[in-house]
This record gives structure tokens, sequence and C-alpha cells, in this order.
């Protein structure tokens, strides 16, 4: 989320300087603050796992919360991953130039963002196939 917020470039293309920043685009911020939710969202199912452990109907609400985080995790990457691709490849058809070939930093920063982003997903997926499997035995 850090690296997300504090992307940020500066590119002069034949004498006009643009500016490339995470808040420019809506589906950064809406990574980011997905990625705010999600820390929020696992902060509160771990206090609720601290109770699930000893009330056993509380296990299916905690499966619940982290298949919200999981899906709430999946949707931002995918359309952070939309527009990075959108950055780095152009859209012909729409007329869409790439830009990555003028903001190297910013784009390379953007890739590693979104890895973290998969990376969490990934995390968040098995805790919730995990959790999943908890639930049935209760």
């Amino acid at each position: 989320m850090g690296l997300t917020i504090t992307n940020h470039e500066v590119a002069s293309v034949y004498g006009i300087n643009f500016e490339a920043k995470y808040d420019y685009s809506s589906a950064f911020r809406y990574l980011v603050y997905a990625e705010i939710a999600i820390a929020g969202m696992t902060l509160f199912t771990l206090v609720w796992a601290c109770l699930a452990v000893r009330r056993r109907g509380l296990v299916f609400a905690l499966f619940f919360f982290d298949l919200l985080t999981t899906l709430t995790a999946i949707s931002a990457f995918s359309a952070a991953m939309s527009d990075g691709y959108i950055g780095k490849y152009g859209n012909t058809h729409a007329g869409w130039l790439p830009i990555c070939g003028y903001v190297h930093n910013y784009c390379n920063r953007v890739t590693l963002s979104l890895a973290l982003a998969f990376a969490s997903f990934l995390l968040l997926f098995i805790l919730t196939v995990l959790t999943a499997s908890a639930a049935r035995h209760f």
C-alpha cells in the first residue's frame, strides 16, 4: 500500500511535462482503499478468531469475513492490473498510448505493487481455505 501511495514520477515528452501518480487512476485508488480495508478486516478477523476458539458458532462468521476479504483483494488487484496493462502496452483500438516508455520508475513500482497485491490475495485465499476446513470440523 505504501509503495503505491508514494509512487510518483514527472516526465517530459516533447517539452511538455506530465505527471504519473497513483491517484490519477480510479483503479489504483480502489487498490489502495481496498488494501486499507483488507488490513482493517484482517485485524478484525484476528480478534474474531480468538473469540471463535471459545465459541463454536463463530467459525462460520470467521469464514465469511475471510471470504469477503479474499474477494475484495482479487477485485482490487484485477482492476489495478487492467490499468497497469494499459499503461504498459496501451490500447491501439482506443488510441491510448503506452506510458511506461516515459515513466520507467513509476511502471516498475506499479509492477512491484501489483505483484505484492497478488501475493496477498494468494495468502488470503489459503487462509480462507484453511478457515473453511476448520469450519467443517465444528
